[in-house]
């Protein structure tokens, strides 16, 4: 058999072979790239969303999952801005874009829940006009009569949009 012969009769078998293998090969990479692993803090989240649903928070034991897309939590998307949640009796404050801090919303005068506002890094209580800062320390307990000291704080930590609050 001349070379040329032998050219034009094997090289398209060895091309083929060749291409085979390569995507035979392509494939089975293929089947490992479309394996996914979700990391066990993301399937905690989407349980958690789950578990929110409409209503924006959960309570589960001593902790507090809130979820800040939801309508009554998104001012907390953007920073300096607070959520005083009556139902859960917490004030949610975002001081900046990377930190959240939560506080008993009771007010240690005389235990006023609902009048609250935020200014130069102190709630203020409408119902008497008593300042309580947010800073660690002389902690005003609810109720107490106090008419200046700290309020009570929780520590919190997010993932994404959803805020945890640990109130033990």
């Amino acid at each position: 058999m001349k070379r040329r012969e032998f050219t034009l009769k094997t090289c398209p078998a060895l091309v083929l072979s060749m291409v085979g293998a390569a995507m035979s090969e392509s494939c089975s990479n293929a089947k490992n790239e479309a394996t996914v692993i979700i990391p066990q803090e993301e399937k905690d989240y989407l349980d958690r969303l789950k578990l929110i649903g409409a209503a924006g928070f959960m309570i589960d034991q001593n902790k507090g999952y809130f979820h800040l897309k939801h309508e009554n939590y998104s001012k907390l998307l953007t920073a300096i801005n607070f959520v005083n949640d009556l139902e859960n009796g917490v004030l949610l404050l975002r001081k900046s874009d990377t930190i959240l801090v939560a506080f008993d919303n009771c007010c240690p005068h005389l235990g006023t829940k609902n009048q609250w506002s935020f200014q130069n890094n102190k709630f203020r209580c409408a119902n008497h006009g008593n300042n309580f800062g947010i800073e660690s320390g002389q902690i005003a307990r609810c109720s107490s009569n106090s008419q200046f000291g700290n309020l009570r704080s929780f520590k919190t930590s997010l993932y994404k949009d959803l805020l945890l609050v640990d109130f033990s």
